[in-house]
């Protein structure tokens, strides 16, 4: 089973979000605490997308977690393509409005940027963030529900996205495109797909994000340059290809 995760404040956060989960029809599940190991209690939800999605408050650190006393940058030098976190995922399904809407009405997230279909009033996709960050997830219009259409990592810099184009040339790995730049977010990007099939994106700069910013929409008719700000077209694969 795929799960994408968010972590609360506290425990007691839990209990709260699943009760407003399921005054809206949400049905919660509650996985107790140990389940997964070093995770606390979490709560447990699909999305009409077919999405399973938990929230939790507590979780161990790693052995080779963050440093915390006197800390240098890292406690290793970073190999590979640089990623410092797991930044954001986007998801693909039908119902889009109606996933989203639980995460606005239920979870305190905000919409910070759409794609719309002005015509039919179709949103195509949407953008939600519940942090600084231009987007920490994302719902993406497909004609199948229970998909996945990419993971991102954060990179520091422009510099190691190039870095990292750099690596996937060298080693041969399967690109969907860029080095690029995303209209709807503003971020730096590469897609490449991994042994798998799954398509993973590294991701660098974007926007801060505050509540009280206004939304952001961009029409069908500019999808390219909402998606790919250079190019300006959408390629089938990427239109196309989900996990």
């Amino acid at each position: 089973m795929d799960v994408m995760g968010f972590k609360v404040r506290t425990d007691a956060d839990l209990d709260q979000f699943a009760e407003r989960l399921l005054d809206i029809g949400v049905h919660v599940e509650v996985v107790p605490e140990g389940e997964d190991p070093g995770v606390g209690r979490k709560i447990r939800f699909k999305t009409p997308t077919q999405h399973v999605f938990e929230l939790y408050a507590d979780m161990e650190l790693s052995e080779n977690g963050p440093a915390t006393r006197n800390p240098d940058v890292w406690l290793a030098e970073p190999r590979g393509m640089r990623a410092t976190r797991f930044d954001h995922c986007a998801l693909s399904g039908v119902d889009i409005a109606a996933s989203a809407r639980i995460f606005v009405e239920a979870l305190d997230f905000s919409v910070t940027e759409e794609l719309v279909d002005e015509g039919s009033g179709t949103r195509l996709g949407i953008f939600l963030s519940c942090s600084n960050k231009a987007h920490d997830v994302a719902f993406l219009g497909y004609p199948e529900d229970g998909r996945i259409h990419h993971a991102s990592f954060y990179l520091e810099s422009w510099h190691d996205v190039g870095h990292a184009a750099d690596i996937i040339s060298r080693y041969d790995i399967s690109l969907d495109i860029g080095p690029t730049r995303h209209g709807i977010t503003r971020g730096q990007t590469i897609y490449f797909f991994d042994p798998s099939g799954n398509r993973n994106e590294t991701f660098s700069g974007g926007y801060f994000y505050y509540p009280d910013h206004p939304q952001r929409m961009w029409q069908a008719e500019s999808a390219g340059k909402a998606i790919f700000y250079y190019e300006k077209v959408l390629n089938d694969r990427f239109m196309t290809v989900t996990t």
